[in-house]
């Protein structure tokens, strides 16, 4: 404990003052008896009691109080030794004496105050979390600010608790001290703890054992850096689905069904622009299905889909959200662009307490937009396939219709060629021109056909 050196450091009742004030009262009256009967050698000694305890206790003042002290025993001496010479030369070193001590003692005791303080202020304000337990009983004898913000507690809470409720996982709290109990040392070792509201924290533990059945350890969170790699992982599989995937519908479930493994406690959805309006389409969770059909939740989609933003439950005023919707830790309405234009709503829920950071909001919104790029190529695909079909069709349609005017263009120039006039030659003429024009059509659609065929080799 770290001391400022008054006479009053706290604001419980300090035992060590009356103490020192007896101790101090006892020794000069020991000491003044002895010299009132000439002992001069083994009461004086006595001094050194209240000296350690005034300079331990408080520092600085207590230093001050130790050369009163002293000075009061050479005033004692003083007294009952003058004129003796010789009897007052022998205490005056005694009082030297004592005068040194008490210096080399507040010395000693600055030094390690000082080092207390240094390391101290290291265990408080360090980043990872860290704690002293005792590794017989597994109890947590002091913990810092930042074991307790892991933990989601306060420092006081943490002394005197027991690790195990922490770290509930026996099997990695068993090899953990056998290693630390084998080496003395251990070095980042993965664990998984759960803090006070039961959400789970993944943490790398290290550890080294002090004097007695004492260890220091301490934790660094990566909780947040495992759950960002998670969804990258999610991202680039569901990355590859996009690009393999061919029919749009059953590729919209599947990504459901994969972004809600990227995170314990995520309840994914998507909702398609149908028209002016927007209709769900897919759930990850079945439990969940109240999402459909909750108003709160389709304000806040439809919402998303107008002002083409992110929208959370914090832009929902007070009252407007049902006890479902209020119920979740986040709740995030992430609207699918691509080319400016809005095809659908990746909705978001966390159902513990815990908000999604800004990592994952980022990622998921970069998620969002690759499945509405996907929707848009699987529409211009649809559209492709749909003007493919349609060439066929009036490719087919031309061939049929040349054949159709070519059959009556043969009776024509047959019954033109039966008269020998100046008018059938004409019309001779006149039909040669007609089949002239079909063989030229016939020719472009031969000429589209190709250009079909190379569209659909080369897409």
């Amino acid at each position: 404990m770290v001391h400022d050196g008054s006479l009053v450091p706290g604001r419980a009742p300090d035992l060590w003052l009356p103490v020192l004030l007896v101790t101090s009262v006892l020794t000069l009256a020991l000491a003044a008896y002895g010299l009132s009967r000439g002992l001069t050698e083994v009461f004086p000694h006595l001094l050194y009691i209240p000296i350690l305890l005034a300079i331990y206790r408080y520092e600085r003042n207590g230093f001050f109080f130790s050369l009163l002290l002293s000075s009061l025993y050479i005033g004692i001496v003083y007294h009952f030794t003058y004129p003796d010479i010789v009897a007052l030369a022998g205490e005056v070193v005694q009082f030297i004496t004592l005068i040194g001590i008490a210096t080399i003692i507040f010395y000693l005791v600055t030094l390690l105050r000082d080092r207390e303080k240094r390391y101290r202020g290291i265990f408080e304000n360090s980043q990872a979390g860290v704690f002293l337990i005792n590794k017989r009983d597994l109890r947590i004898l002091e913990a810092n600010r930042r074991a307790a913000e892991i933990l989601e507690c306060s420092p006081g809470d943490l002394n005197g608790a027991d690790l195990l409720s922490f770290w509930r996982d026996e099997g990695e709290v068993r090899a953990f001290l056998r290693k630390l109990g084998e080496v003395g040392v251990v070095s980042e070792r993965a664990g998984t703890f759960t803090d006070t509201r039961g959400a789970r924290r993944h943490v790398v533990i290290s550890a080294g054992a002090l004097s007695g059945d004492d260890a220091v350890c301490t934790i660094v969170d990566i909780t947040e850096r495992q759950r960002t790699e998670t969804l990258l992982r999610g991202a680039a599989k569901l990355s590859g689905m996009l690009i393999r995937g061919q029919d749009t519908h059953s590729l919209l479930r599947k990504a459901c069904a994969n972004l809600c493994n990227v995170r314990e406690g995520l309840v994914i959805g998507i909702w398609l622009k149908a028209g002016e309006g927007i209709t769900p389409f897919a759930l990850s969770d079945d439990d969940y299905q109240h999402l459909s059909s909750d108003r709160s939740a389709e304000n806040l989609i439809r919402q998303a889909c107008e002002t083409k933003k992110i929208v959370s439950l914090d832009t929902a005023g007070d009252g407007e959200l049902s006890p479902e919707m209020a119920s979740f830790g986040d709740f995030r309405a992430i609207p699918m662009i691509t080319g400016g234009e809005v095809l659908g709503v990746l909705a978001v829920a966390h159902t513990s307490g815990a908000r999604l950071n800004k990592n994952e909001v980022d990622l998921l919104t970069t998620v969002a937009k690759d499945l509405a790029s996907t929707l848009k190529l699987s529409k211009l695909e649809e559209e492709k396939r749909e003007a493919y079909t349609q060439i066929d069709r009036n490719i087919e349609q031309f061939a049929i219709l040349g054949d159709h005017i070519r059959n009556p263009l043969q009776v024509i120039v047959g019954l033109a060629c039966m008269e020998e006039s100046r008018s059938a030659e004409t019309i001779v003429e006149q039909a040669y021109t007609i089949h002239s024009l079909i063989s030229r059509l016939d020719s472009g659609w031969i000429e589209s056909a190709a250009i079909r065929d190379y569209l659909r080799r080369h897409p």
